[in-house]
């Protein structure tokens, strides 16, 4: 059922609502209005069916036809061509409805328009599965275009041409698509990838146009297509269009509401089911870990350890002051307890992405590289085996790309307290004995340690002089000195440098302030994620919080306040019901 309000109106009422029929009230899962004459309405429904109405008049649809045996999650007129229309249903289906006619849908059917020919319009209409069949839902169709423009004549021409190709091959009669046509695409679409991958390759990363990303995802998404048409035998064809998917999360821009990432997860999936051997990895048995523990550290150099500061103390006590390890924020993790990160469960989410990896054990060594493999492989290679060189996934937006494994997180309420709530959250998952040299960095920092456990040492943003920083540009932020084997007649002062240290361990975490110099070093094989906030996210709320801390006190004492996690500390807000109590 559709209702339809008239917002200039005071009453509650709908001005008009329409239905399938007089006794039917079947729920409305999506809609889309015609392009260019808006009284038409498409509508999809929980029973699969596509009807469309002429919102002038009728309240009963004018035209109704079945789109799918399952609930049609969205749909699509497109925005150029009115007379074809996009659907998605909940069986993974996607549908091109084509006219058969090459009249324009303004002269279609007697009412003037295709969509409003009743049951005329079924025998007008050519319907193409333009997606092999997939073993997911399909949520959402979203038609876009690359601005060509903005890209050279040559590489839109022959993108179009892959395109219109494509389209033309999903749309034949035959069941199997000819192999020889794909073959041709596929050579097409992988020339077209290696010409966009010499644009994104040439100068700065940040100055390549966002089109040129874009492009390479449209490729990357039609070379998926290709190969598992190609290789619907065995396991190669997921293979080659999981990594396909992949390379375009990796390089490329956000496309088609993530469809990418959807298709490379349920690719996974099926590949992690097919797999003959499941391998379990213990940890204790695989290596040991380096002997330092914290009670060999000196407690007057050892960093502070503070349990789930309120939001109070944090911004008055700690931020932009100094670091403090926090533990029990992340007691509520689902990484720490129901999806505990282990290799088997890596695996198993994500074994089969393709990720960068740095090979060497760190990246101020001249043999430092960087690479591309898959979780699996680079598990079987850098953290179950010992290896000659160090692999690391390191600094790498790693939740972006794979969507399953960031449920498994839970940023920390602390990050909100600015105005931007874009939190940037890398991962870093290597064998023992990785290294981030002496470095800082630009923003408030949250390192989470998930599995394993790492040596730290920090040192203020006062003794930099004393810390050698490098002077060329791209490691201004990074100190020469390797500081457990310091060449103290090269680096004289830094051996007075003071310091301060801990071992982070599985469920700490350690808040770093801004230019922070920091060192880090794995003692045995590790994940943790770091959560960076923007610099300026504390000023501006001092004032609010600092009422938000005289309210606080009320609250508590009127037991009216219930935090979802508390402490002898305090309780910890979300950032709506901070600025909320500060007004």
């Amino acid at each position: 059922m559709i209702k339809l309000w008239d917002l200039r109106s005071t009453s509650e009422k709908p001005v008009q609502s329409t239905s399938l029929a007089e006794d039917s009230e079947i729920g409305v899962t999506s809609m889309d209005r015609h392009p260019f004459q808006g009284h038409i309405v498409a509508v999809g429904g929980y029973d699969g069916m596509l009807t469309v109405y002429d919102m002038r008049k009728a309240q009963t649809p004018v035209t109704v036809m079945e789109a799918s045996d399952s609930c049609l999650n969205d749909l699509r007129f497109h925005p150029e061509r009115a007379d074809h229309l996009f659907t998605a249903s909940e069986s993974g289906a996607v549908w091109h409805w084509v006219p058969l006619s090459a009249k324009s849908p303004t002269s279609s059917g007697p009412s003037g328009n295709l969509w409003l020919s009743g049951d005329l319009a079924t025998q007008q209409l050519n319907i193409k599965e333009i997606l092999p069949s997939l073993p997911l839902a399909v949520n959402s169709v979203d038609l876009e275009k690359v601005d060509h423009k903005k890209l050279n004549p040559s590489i839109h021409e022959l993108f179009s041409e892959i395109t219109q190709k494509y389209v033309e091959i999903r749309n034949t009669c035959s069941s199997q698509l000819p192999e020889t046509d794909c073959s041709t695409l596929l050579l097409k679409v992988d020339l077209a990838i290696n010409y966009v991958w010499e644009q994104l390759h040439t100068g700065q990363w940040k100055d390549v146009d966002p089109e040129w990303r874009k492009l390479y995802s449209h490729l990357s998404l039609f070379k998926a297509f290709l190969c598992l048409e190609l290789e619907k035998e065995g396991s190669s064809g997921l293979v080659n269009a999981i990594a396909a998917c992949d390379m375009g999360l990796i390089m490329g821009e956000p496309i088609l509401d993530g469809l990418l990432s959807n298709i490379a997860n349920s690719l996974n999936e099926k590949l992690w089911k097919l797999s003959e051997t499941k391998r379990t990895f213990q940890e204790n048995q695989m290596e040991q870990e380096d002997s330092i523990e914290s009670s060999q550290l000196n407690k007057e150099f050892l960093i502070e350890t503070i349990h789930v500061p309120s939001i109070e103390t944090f911004l008055l006590d700690i931020m932009d002051k100094k670091p403090v390890v926090i533990t029990g924020a992340m007691d509520f993790w689902p990484a720490m307890g129901d999806s505990r990160w282990s290799v088997n469960y890596l695996r198993k989410i994500a074994g089969y992405r393709t990720v960068p990896i740095e090979i060497g054990s760190k990246y101020t060594d001249d043999a430092w590289s960087q690479s591309l493999t898959t979780i699996n492989q680079f598990i079987d290679d850098y953290i179950l085996k010992p290896s000659a060189t160090s692999g690391y996934l390191a600094q790498y937006q790693l939740f972006q790309q794979i969507p399953q494994l960031k449920k498994d997180i839970l940023v920390p309420d602390y990050c909100y307290l600015g105005d931007c709530d874009d939190i940037q959250v890398n991962a870093w998952f290597g064998p023992r004995g990785t290294i981030s040299p002496l470095h800082y960095d630009p923003d408030h920092n949250f390192l989470s340690q998930v599995v394993g456990s790492k040596y730290i040492r920090l040192y203020s943003e006062e003794v930099t002089s004393s810390l050698y920083p490098h002077g060329q540009d791209l490691l201004f932020n990074t100190s020469q000195v390797d500081i457990e084997n310091p060449d103290l007649k090269k680096f004289p002062l830094f051996s007075s440098a003071p310091y301060v240290e801990t071992i982070l361990e599985p469920g700490s975490m350690l808040y770093l302030p801004p230019r922070m110099w920091h060192y880090v070093r794995s003692l045995s094989t590790s994940f943790s994620d770091s959560l960076s906030a923007l610099e300026n996210m504390k000023s501006e709320n001092t004032g609010i919080l600092l009422k938000i801390g005289s309210c606080q006190i009320l609250i508590e004492k009127l037991g009216l306040l219930k935090s979802r996690q508390s402490s002898s500390s305090g309780f910890i807000y979300r950032k709506q019901n901070v600025l909320k109590l500060g007004h």
